[in-house]
Order: structure tokens, then sequence, then C-alpha cells
């Protein structure tokens, strides 16, 4: 019985044959030019009180979207505080870079945004939450969309953290109908 909960517990957990992350860790993670993040695994254990970090990126949904003005951001939550992020300027999510601190058993977290001119995000909406505490996360950006912001709290008990994601559309924007407003 023991030998079958192993097999059940890797058959979740042990697709990811690499962590860009060990326990208590920094990592930074930067897609690849022209693609955004749309894949977020992580796996908590309770002995390090931390978590390991896979990502995947993907070109966005529009063949000419290019991506430029990228930047990363400060650290945008403090340890053992709640952490709302939003790319500025309608960018997109292309990077997440961590700290763990382990008199706090938590992580601070940036993140490296890019904008997509000709592009905005729209129809915008926050995932439920994609974890519970102390347990596996493997969540995928639905096809045709791009991650923008991610929001998370951490919980002292679990010394965890759960995650929900901002998901959008990217729409084409009318470039010249925008500078004839600023005109106006």
């Amino acid at each position: 019985m023991e030998s079958l909960k192993k097999v059940v517990l890797c058959v979740l957990v042990c697709h990811v044959t690499a962590w860009v992350n060990q326990f208590d860790k920094e990592f930074t993670f930067q897609c690849p030019p022209e693609t955004s993040l749309v894949h977020v695994v992580s796996s908590h254990d309770n002995h390090f009180e931390d978590r390991v970090w896979d990502f995947s990126c993907r070109a966005p949904p529009h063949n000419d979207a290019k991506m430029s003005n990228c930047e990363w951001t400060g650290y945008e939550n403090e340890f053992d505080r709640p952490l709302t992020f939003q790319c500025a300027r309608d960018g997109v999510i292309a990077g997440i870079s961590s700290i763990h601190d382990n008199h706090h058993e938590d992580r601070r977290f940036k993140f490296y945004c890019c904008e997509i001119p000709g592009y905005i995000t729209g129809s915008c909406y926050f995932t439920a939450y994609v974890n519970n505490f102390d347990e596996h996360m493997d969540y995928v950006v639905p096809s045709g969309k791009v991650m923008r912001g991610i929001d998370s709290y951490h919980e002292n008990k679990e010394e965890d953290r759960r995650f929900k994601f901002e998901i959008c559309d990217l729409d084409a924007h009318d470039e010249p109908a925008k500078d004839q407003v600023r005109r106006n």
C-alpha cells in the first residue's frame, strides 16, 4: 500500500524533472524573448516550509505581437504580508524572481513585465485560488490568454502561501485613435 501511495504522489508531483530553485534559495526565472509566463508549477515541503518552482512560457496569442519595454519591478510584498500585483501599462508577466527568509518562512517576489505595443489587456479576471496550503500547485493559463497579475497571501500556521492569477485577453489597440485623443 505504501508503494502505491508513492506512485500516486509521483504521478502528481514527479512530472517536473527540474525545479528552478532549491528549498530556501532565491531564484530568478525569465521567459525567452517574445514569450510570457503561462505555466506555474510549485510544490511545498513541510520540513523546509518552502516551495520549489518551475515555469513555462509561450508566445502571445497574436502572430504580430512583439514584446518591448520589459523591466523588473522591485519586491512587491513584505514577508508574511499579502501580495497583490499587476503589471503596469497593460504589460504581461514574463518572469519571476524570489528570495526566501527562514525566520519568516516566506518569500518576497518581484516580476518581469513586458508591454506588447498595439495591444491592451482586456476582459481580465482573477482565478480562484489554484492551491491549498501545503499542497502541490499546477496552473496553466488558458489558450489565447495572458497573465497580468498575481494575488497571494501567507498563513503563519501552515507557513505557506495560496495563489491566484489575473488572466486577460490580449486585444488589438488602435494606436492612431489613441494619439488623436491626446491631441484633442
